[in-house]
C-alpha cells in the first residue's frame, strides 16, 4: 500500500507540475479569465494580486495598465495538487 501511495504522490507532483507550467506559458490568458482591452504595455512592475471578490481572484498582469479576473478554482487546482502529492509522499516515506 506504500508504494502505491507513494506512486500516486509522484504523479501528482508532476500533474500539479505540468498544469503550473502550462499556466506559466499561457499567462496572462488563463482559463476563464476575463481583462480589460486596455492593451498590453509590458511589464511595468510586474504581475501583481490585488484582492479575491466573491470567488474570482483579481490581478494585474502587466504593472497595473490592464486589470485580469479569472475564477479562483482555475489556479487552486495546482496548488491543491502539490499538497496531495506532498502529503502522499509524506504518508508513504513516514510508514
Amino acid at each position: 500500500m506504500g508504494e502505491l501511495t507513494f506512486q500516486t504522490g509522484i504523479t501528482a507532483l508532476l500533474l500539479a507540475t505540468a498544469v503550473l507550467l502550462a499556466f506559466v506559458a499561457l499567462f496572462p490568458s488563463l482559463p476563464l479569465t476575463a481583462c480589460t482591452e486596455v492593451g498590453y504595455a509590458g511589464l511595468a512592475d510586474g504581475p501583481a494580486l490585488y484582492a479575491f471578490e466573491g470567488s474570482e481572484v483579481v490581478y494585474t498582469p502587466d504593472g497595473g495598465i490592464n486589470e485580469c479576473t479569472t475564477h479562483a478554482a482555475v489556479p487552486g487546482v495546482p496548488v491543491a495538487l502539490l499538497l496531495l502529492g506532498a502529503v502522499l509522499i509524506g504518508a508513504s516515506l513516514r510508514r
